[in-house]
């Protein structure tokens, strides 16, 4: 009996050392879904207004908006290379790393070709030069979107992103009360741009199943979710009294 009880504690609190550590790779797997769910959202803004500001000529802007390119270009990797650390998908990690190197030799590319541009706008050489690049970017991110999007939990995922659309929900009813369109104006872009999201990794993820009722439905709720884009366009051209303001289309 004196051997029993030691054994019956030592079996307890490692029970319970295993349930935490669970617990624990959960709010990290979650934590790390929250930081790919923000840094994967509207991945094409850095890029469109280095672009436009080489269009432009405006070479001092294209090099603050070159610190901003290389910025979110180093955050798409760092969070990628994030999620590969909680996945046990090796060929999933293998795609992750590869498309995140791509980006990392692809970044100085972008700015160097927005640079030339800037320097020479009017030639029609350095501006399809510079399309050439924005396409290979835009190509590029979508990969590694994609191959990040296969390693992480769809479940994880769709949790989260619900919880944020739900508080920039709350966000948007609070700026139409108060008469913030400006607000109205960005948390709506976000959670059209969550919504987006959603449904474009719902759609993958149905790609992974064989065709039948289950997945109709699914698809039929994407097509719900894609439409309600109409709906938020309206909500931001709402007065707080209801109206709708003048040339909104509605």
């Amino acid at each position: 009996m004196g051997r029993k009880q030691p054994s019956e504690s030592l079996d307890k609190a490692i029970e319970h050392m295993f349930s935490k550590t669970k617990d624990l790779r959960r709010q990290l797997r979650k934590a790390v879904v929250d930081h790919v769910s923000d840094s994967f959202l509207e991945t094409n803004v850095p890029l469109l207004v280095l672009v436009e500001a080489a269009r432009t000529g405006n070479e001092k802007e294209v090099e603050e908006y070159a610190l901003v390119f290389t910025e979110h270009a180093n955050k798409l990797v760092e969070v990628a290379n994030l999620a590969c650390t909680m996945s046990n998908n090796e060929d999933g990690v293998k795609m992750v790393r590869f498309a995140s190197a791509q980006i990392e030799q692809l970044c100085p590319q972008v700015i160097n070709a927005a640079r030339i541009l800037a320097a020479r706008p009017k030639s029609k050489v350095t501006a399809e030069n510079m399309d050439a690049f924005k396409a290979a970017w835009e190509n590029q991110v979508r990969i590694l979107t994609d191959a990040v999007d296969d390693i992480t939990t769809i479940d994880d995922f769709l949790a989260v992103s619900e919880s944020h659309i739900l508080e920039d929900v709350k966000t948007c009813v609070r700026a139409i009360n108060e008469g913030d369109p400006d607000t109205l104006d960005r948390i709506a872009g976000a959670i059209r741009g969550r919504s987006s999201r959603v449904c474009h990794v719902v759609a993958a993820e149905m790609d992974n199943y064989e065709p039948c009722v289950y997945t109709d439905r699914v698809l039929e709720a994407v097509k719900v979710l894609r439409d309600q884009g109409l709906f938020l366009q309206k909500l931001e051209t709402t007065r707080p009294d209801g109206t709708f303001l003048e040339n909104s289309g509605f």
